[in-house]
C-alpha cells in the first residue's frame, strides 16, 4: 500500500482554492461518507451486512447511478424489483425511492455516485 493511500487518502493537485482531489484511496472511501468529486457530484462506496437493507427517499433534484461492486443485490424500485451482481448497474432518477436489500450471508459494497441537479430541471 502506498504511503499517500494510508494517510492523507487522496491525492492533490494544486495550490489554494485552486486545488482539488483527483484520487481517493479505499481506506478513505470506506469511511462512510460520500465524496465530492466536482460540482453536484458525490461518490460513495456503502457497505451492506448480511441480511441488511438501505432505503432511499426519493429526492427531486437528485439522481443515482449504483453499481455492485461485490455481491448480489436485490433492488427495489416502484415499478420494478430484481436481482443484480457484481459489475452491474441500475439508476434511481429524480424523484423516485429505492430500496436495496443483501438476502445473503456475505456482505455486499455498492458504489453510488450521486449526480445533484442545483436547477432543479
Amino acid at each position: 500500500m502506498a504511503d499517500w493511500e494510508i494517510a492523507p487518502g487522496r491525492i492533490r493537485i494544486g495550490t489554494g482554492d485552486a486545488a482539488e482531489n483527483v484520487a481517493f484511496s479505499s481506506i478513505y472511501l470506506s469511511q462512510g461518507r460520500a465524496v465530492p468529486v466536482t460540482n453536484g457530484t458525490t461518490f460513495h462506496v456503502v457497505e451492506i451486512q448480511p441480511g441488511a437493507s438501505l432505503v432511499w427517499a426519493a429526492h427531486e433534484n437528485k439522481t443515482r447511478l449504483c453499481s455492485v461492486a461485490r455481491g448480489i443485490m436485490r433492488v427495489e424500485l416502484p415499478e420494478k424489483e430484481f436481482p443484480i451482481g457484481p459489475n452491474g448497474m441500475w439508476k434511481v432518477k429524480q424523484g423516485v425511492a429505492c430500496t436495496i436489500v443483501n438476502p445473503f450471508y456475505l456482505g455486499a459494497v455498492v458504489h453510488v455516485t450521486t449526480l445533484v441537479d442545483e436547477d432543479g430541471c
